[in-house]
């Protein structure tokens, strides 16, 4: 608490004013006292006399507590306001509570102000201990979220370092994936894991030998074995990193289709998370729409087509109807993209 606390005593009798400054004198000697009575010297007295808690009569003729209640809590939600009023019933003052006062005194009982106030100066001690606190959290999470994008942004460079021939690719299957989450409805924090989990979906590659990786002729039999293993591979990464989403099973399931017929495991759509469903249909799109040393760009019409014809078999319809809308209505194309026709 201050060495002098400031109280602005919103109070149309000074009688009544001056007995309500006594008693919280008795608990509190160093006080300083401003009196209003209207809605404008209030608000002046707000600015200038930067009270640190609010005394103020529940009702008088030109202004009332209530009123003096929102103010103060429109300018500072951790004012203390403390209603005083010559009867209160059990309604109101459920009501004043509700509002946000932190306490109420009747008239009659006004030797207790004084340590009313004392206990609402402690509340606002604890509010603003708790309010450092949840600001301290805040930071430190932005601080660890920016940690977790730089190392996430290291582990992909690294992957495509190996895979030259899908530079970018992860990053673009990110920009995607994400904005088909939250088109879908995902909150922005699930849309956030869906696209980190894009950024890291080929993490297993750097398990498969870099001579396959940059073959630029047909894979053998044996050699696209291997290549079916990378999303295994980048689960077995990720497994034990507690990420707050389900990152690695994201990974595992990316080549999944809905109808068993994908890897590495054949599962059923109804076995695959939804977030998988997302990633799987953005990763097509990317590498059909993509150019590649070994081929050209199929083009974004020839990705949406396919992933259409392939809705309910190997896609699941929702993800596909978006995706498509997204790219149909302009609403998403990647930087130095061919616009969908």
């Amino acid at each position: 608490m201050p060495e002098s606390l400031r109280i602005l005593m919103v109070e149309d009798m000074p009688a009544d004013a001056e007995l309500a400054q006594r008693e919280i004198s008795r608990e509190i000697p160093h006080c300083e006292f401003r009196r209003v009575e209207t809605k404008d010297d209030f608000l002046r007295e707000l600015e200038a006399f930067r009270p640190d808690i609010v005394v103020s009569d529940y009702s008088m003729p030109r202004f009332d507590g209530m009123t003096a209640l929102r103010l103060s809590i429109a300018r500072d939600p951790m004012l203390p306001v403390i209603l005083l009023t010559g009867s209160m019933n059990e309604d109101t003052a459920v009501a004043c509570m509700k509002a946000g006062a932190t306490d109420y005194v009747i008239k009659e009982h006004a030797k207790r102000l004084g340590s009313a106030v004392l206990g609402a100066m402690e509340k606002k001690s604890l509010w603003a201990e708790a309010a450092r606190r949840e600001q301290e959290r805040t930071e430190l999470l932005t601080r660890l979220r920016a940690s977790l994008n730089g190392t996430v942004h290291i582990i992909s460079t690294i992957v495509e370092k190996r895979d030259p021939y899908t530079a970018g690719h992860q990053q673009r299957v990110a920009l995607l994936a994400e904005r088909i989450a939250l088109a879908m409805g995902l909150s922005p924090e699930q849309a956030e894991g869906v696209r980190i989990a894009a950024v890291l979906h080929d993490l297993g590659k750097v398990a498969i030998p870099s001579e396959i990786l940059s073959k630029p002729s047909t894979l053998t039999r044996n050699e696209f074995a291997l290549i079916k293993q990378h999303p295994f591979e980048g689960y077995e990464i990720l497994k034990d990193t507690d990420f707050p989403w389900p990152i690695a099973r994201m990974v595992l399931e990316h080549h999944e289709r809905i109808d068993g017929s994908g890897y590495p495991d054949g599962k059923p759509g109804t076995d695959i998370l939804p977030e998988s469903k997302i990633l799987m249909v953005a990763d097509v799109v990317e590498a059909m729409a993509s150019h590649r040393p070994y081929r050209s760009s199929l083009g974004i019409d020839a990705a949406l087509e396919f992933v259409s014809e392939n809705r309910g078999t190997l896609f699941d319809p929702e993800v596909v109807n978006i995706c498509v809308a997204l790219f149909r209505n302009r609403d998403f194309a990647w930087e130095g993209a061919t616009p969908a026709s």
